[in-house]
């Protein structure tokens, strides 16, 4: 086969595996917006409800999102003027965002796992596809969580968000590079026979190692959670856990079975 004919066929390879993941990121989405509806929205009311009276230091900080930035403007002025949006403009524009982040994710998501194979979809290859969904799940989210975990309205300084946004990147990247830590250690160690369970384990360990490192050089968020209820804040984070969990395995279980599928028309 020719070069230009190996670079039209991988070209239309990866224009239809990203379609893929856009779709499979969609679906993802919508399904992660479904749990942070049922999950996660009786929170935000309860979180809103303490801070409109006062009793807690008032906050911006991100409801079940991916990052901690700001999803809600809960402000009130003197005259204690409505929102410019309402709690249920902001429902109904739950599943809407949920489905764009979705999708942009599986966008990504496709486009690394072609950069990682770029070979015909075999049997083997469609294997990869939830271990590099965990992979994405662990990094972007389960390690941020861990190191700056989300708060509601409420919770924390309006005027630290930009510090706490900044904190929740570090955070990302810091989980990115756990998971490059244990691709290039595991693929180093792939050549040799690893016999013992210390050797076997050595991918982990590095990744681990690279969190644990992270996470004593990370400075704190400083928010203050005096007057908080601590079970709604852990509710909170719960909810914020299990909605990134549903996104990513949703992602996985979806696109592995559209690889799946083109695997066997082969």
């Amino acid at each position: 086969m020719s070069p230009t004919a190996t670079r039209m066929k991988l070209t239309f390879r990866l224009r239809s595996i990203v379609l893929r993941g856009l779709l499979a990121g969609v679906i993802a989405g919508a399904a992660a917006g479904g749990v942070a509806l049922v999950t996660g929205e009786s929170l935000i009311d309860q979180a809103i409800a303490i801070e409109e009276t006062g009793t807690t230091t008032h906050s911006h900080e991100a409801g079940l999102s991916a990052a901690p930035a700001d999803t809600e403007d809960h402000n009130h002025n003197s005259n204690d003027s409505a929102a410019l949006v309402s709690r249920d403009g902001q429902r109904s524009g739950l599943f809407l965002a949920t489905s764009l982040t979705g999708g942009a994710t599986g966008v990504v998501f496709a486009i690394l796992r072609f950069a990682i194979t770029r070979k015909v979809e075999t049997a083997s290859q469609v294997q990869t596809v939830l271990p590099l969904a965990a992979a994405g799940w662990a990094a972007v989210a389960a390690v941020p969580w861990l190191l700056v975990p989300p708060n509601p309205p409420a919770v924390g300084s309006s005027g630290s968000i930009d510090y706490r946004t900044n904190l929740w990147v570090i955070a990302v990247l810091l989980g990115i590079t756990a998971a490059l830590t244990w691709y290039v250690v595991r693929r180093r160690a792939g050549s040799k026979v690893l016999t013992s369970g210390i050797h076997k384990s050595l991918p982990a360990l590095a990744a681990a190692a690279v969190i644990v490192v992270g996470w004593r050089l990370i400075p704190g968020t400083g928010t203050d959670y005096t007057g908080f209820p601590a079970d709604l804040l852990w509710n909170f984070r719960l909810a914020s856990a299990a909605t990134q969990l549903t996104l990513w395995a949703v992602l996985g279980i979806v696109f592995h079975g559209f690889i799946e599928r083109m695997a066997q028309r082969r």
